[in-house]
């Protein structure tokens, strides 16, 4: 575990010192590309961690030894992406481990140009990007993640309302990961005025959909691509404890006390509804916990609006003491509970990514999946 916190620590002084202290273009651009370097070579260069290593693994050799591009647009015609990048890097002779990385390269690029582009505190976006454990998530499940790369890229439009260029951005991330097509309705669903008449009301929905779900899904399986309809009866249609959902909880509290100081109120109807979504979501996890997966999309708007509200102090604590105290106060309470967050995925094994295991430990016994 030693490795995540020399890098939680190190990217956080690091970013406080080169884009809080030293607010210059060329300082935070050193950070970014800092960041960058190491989160590449952090998640390119572990071993046999993540739930879904070897599965990744099997299917790249799949690619290489049978599954040719006829073979891909036909048994895979829904999602034939990913196994397309897979032939690009068998193309190149690229073994396993460097189309990974290849992988890794682009999932940290996007993240960082999204953190560089929304984020008013990007040394606090990056620390919450690794305790929120999108980090983790990206060194699980590495499909899912690269169309969640497709739904940063499509956040201006949601943002401005622009459905069409949204639409096609998530249909192209979701031949990727199908998974992503199933959040389009987020596009109407972030940005409805939040009202606590309307929470209540999707709350109640929610509820109800959670009570029948399985009665439901033997309706709606047919429907679905085989992967989907097969997680019934497998280990993905286990529960989680009520435990795995309190930190989402947490959040959007925390987020729904702060909401005022965002000052942006399109950014704040987006933030808060994310929050609620996140944790409708992950309510899920209770009845099936694959269906948490979902939860990610939302999710993922806390890295910037965290930043935001917290900015919002800094841009007062040169009035007195009072503000600086408050800014110091708010700044520290969103790296507590970052810190608390990852110590609970740590100590219940988020992902399967704890502890961290490199390339050169291939003897390392690895835990088996529970």
């Amino acid at each position: 575990m030693t490795i995540y916190y020399v890098t939680i620590f190190g990217l956080t002084v690091l970013g406080y010192l080169l884009t809080e202290k030293k607010c210059h273009t060329r300082t935070r651009d050193l950070y970014f590309l800092l960041v960058f370097i190491i989160l590449v070579f952090f998640t390119s260069f572990r071993y046999a961690i993540g739930f879904d290593y070897f599965s990744y693994r099997l299917i790249y050799e799949m690619v290489e030894t049978e599954w040719t591009l006829d073979v891909i647009f036909h048994d895979f015609w829904y999602e034939p992406g990913f196994f397309l990048i897979y032939k690009f890097f068998q193309l190149l002779h690229f073994s396993y481990p460097a189309a990974l990385a290849g992988i890794n390269i682009f999932l940290m690029a996007v993240s960082v140009w999204f953190v560089r582009r929304y984020s008013k505190m990007p040394w606090v976006s990056i620390y919450l990007y690794i305790t929120f454990q999108f980090l983790a998530y990206h060194m699980n499940l590495v499909r899912q993640s690269i169309a969640l790369c497709f739904f940063l890229f499509a956040y201006p439009f949601l943002k401005e309302k622009k459905i069409i260029p949204f639409t096609l951005l998530l249909l192209i991330g979701g031949l990727l990961h199908n998974s992503l097509w199933f959040v389009w309705p987020l596009y109407f669903l972030l940005t409805k005025k939040p009202t606590i008449r309307y929470w209540v009301f999707t709350a109640g929905a929610a509820l109800l959909v959670y009570i029948l779900f399985d009665a439901l899904f033997v309706y709606i399986k047919p429907y679905l691509p085989m992967k989907y309809a097969a997680y019934l009866g497998t280990y993905f249609w286990n529960a989680n404890t009520f435990l795995y959902v309190v930190p989402a909880i947490l959040y959007g509290v925390l987020l729904f006390l702060f909401r005022r100081r965002i000052a942006d109120p399109t950014a704040r109807t987006i933030y808060l509804n994310s929050a609620f979504y996140n944790i409708l979501i992950s309510f899920y996890i209770t009845k099936h916990f694959i269906l948490e997966r979902f939860a990610v999309y939302p999710f993922v708007f806390s890295l910037i609006a965290v930043p935001d509200i917290i900015a919002s102090y800094r841009s007062e604590k040169k009035r007195g003491k009072r503000e600086r105290t408050m800014y110091r106060f708010v700044l520290i309470l969103w790296l507590l509970f970052g810190a608390g967050y990852f110590l609970f995925a740590a100590a219940n094994g988020f992902h399967q990514v704890y502890p961290y295991v490199s390339l050169l430990e291939r003897g390392y016994s690895v835990p088996s999946m529970p």
